[in-house]
């Protein structure tokens, strides 16, 4: 019996340990074409918006684009700043996504326009859906149901999420079979 003990006390530390590290990462997020997105910038330091900047990373590109710059959209640089705007915690609304959309996109803050950044990134990796789950724009790790329209909606799972649920998934399998042998005459 204290086997058990000690083995899901084992498992229980090292979830807590994967939930602490992951918390710092990328967040994933998925969108479908035609849709409208929210990415959350989790690092904001005045709620005016006038420290943030986004930047953005095509999927398989290592150019850097400027879409925001302290809180104001940057329209000279890209083609999408129509469809781009800021929500009152900073968070960048991308409408009408289309599969070019799909990147890292990752907020900063500066407190002062030519000062140092200001606390770590805040990545968000959008990846987008099309009408054919198979031809996604980077492999997803997604839950998709069928409405009665005929209509794929995706789940938004964070990683953190995810890690949890196999880990318990695990976890149980462990105790189970423990208890199983422990108990055979």
């Amino acid at each position: 019996m204290a086997d058990i003990h000690h083995s899901f006390l084992g498992l229980l530390v090292t979830v807590l340990y994967l939930l602490t590290g992951v918390s710092g990462e990328t967040l994933s997020m998925f969108s479908r074409v035609g849709d409208d997105v929210s990415l959350p910038c989790n690092n904001v330091v005045y709620p005016n918006c006038s420290s943030t900047i986004w930047i953005y990373n095509s999927v398989g590109s290592t150019v850097t684009v400027e879409e925001v710059v302290l809180g104001k959209i940057k329209v000279e640089k890209t083609e999408r700043a129509d469809r781009l705007s800021l929500g009152s915690d900073c968070s960048l609304h991308v409408s009408d996504v289309r599969a070019e959309d799909a990147g890292v996109y990752t907020c900063q803050q500066y407190l002062t326009e030519t000062g140092p950044q200001h606390g770590a990134d805040a990545p968000v990796h959008l990846s987008v859906l099309t009408r054919s789950t198979a031809s996604t724009t980077r492999p997803a790790l997604s839950t998709t149901s069928t409405s009665s329209a005929g209509t794929s909606n995706s789940v938004k799972l964070p990683i953190s999420h995810i890690m949890l649920f196999v880990t318990l998934t695990i976890m149980a399998a462990i105790v189970t079979i423990h208890t199983t042998r422990r108990n055979r005459p």
